[in-house]
């Protein structure tokens, strides 16, 4: 009887082991994006969907939207306003300096009016910044090195937008703000008309 006591817990033990080598024998080792896209191609839909909410629940647990601190939300939106103050810097540079050419040089001969003029340089500003749009922000990102310091889980969280939307706003401001500077230079030229058509 002690025998096959002996027996039977040698065997389990045995069964133990060589399941946990089959283990380790069918885990690969993954050690870069190579390997790691093999193990996945491997799997299948029902595997690869448990696997992903495994990930995502072990990622949230470290590094979800209730660990988010002021200071990274700050963060996060500088890193999102920044690029808007130079939309907003080109955007009413172009719209003040094209309004005025063409209240100026186009107005009189076709007949625009001053919001015609300023209609058609906001024009040209909105055309333009769908070009410069992809640059200023490329230039921010490779003189900043990064465009965010949130995870994925942490960006999709209520509160990341709304600071998000906040740093944007008042990027814009800015930016639009400091795009005004035309208006001095402009302001210079119609006082020195004005000083000319003075008689002495």
């Amino acid at each position: 009887m002690i025998c096959r006591n002996v027996l039977g817990q040698c065997s389990r033990v045995t069964l133990i082991l060589n399941s946990r080598r089959s283990i380790s024998v069918l885990r690969p080792e993954i050690t870069n994006e190579e390997t790691a896209k093999t193990f996945v191609d491997e799997l299948s839909r029902c595997e690869r969907e448990h696997l992903l909410a495994a990930l995502q629940n072990e990622h949230g647990n470290g590094n979800g939207a209730g660990s988010i601190t002021r200071k990274l939300l700050a963060l996060e939106a500088s890193y999102a306003g920044i690029p808007f103050i130079g939309f907003g810097f080109l955007d009413n540079t172009i719209m003040l300096c094209a309004g005025e050419y063409i209240d100026l040089k186009l107005g009189a001969t076709l007949g625009l009016s001053t919001l015609a003029a300023a209609a058609m340089g906001n024009l040209i500003s909105d055309v333009a910044g769908i070009g410069t749009a992809g640059t200023v922000e490329k230039s921010v990102k490779s003189f900043l090195g990064r465009s965010s310091v949130l995870t994925a889980v942490q960006r999709e969280s209520a509160i990341a937008h709304r600071w998000v939307f906040l740093g944007r706003c008042i990027g814009i401001c800015i930016g639009c703000i400091l795009g005004m500077w035309p208006l001095f230079l402009l302001k210079n030229e119609e006082e020195e008309d004005v000083a000319q058509e003075q008689p002495v």
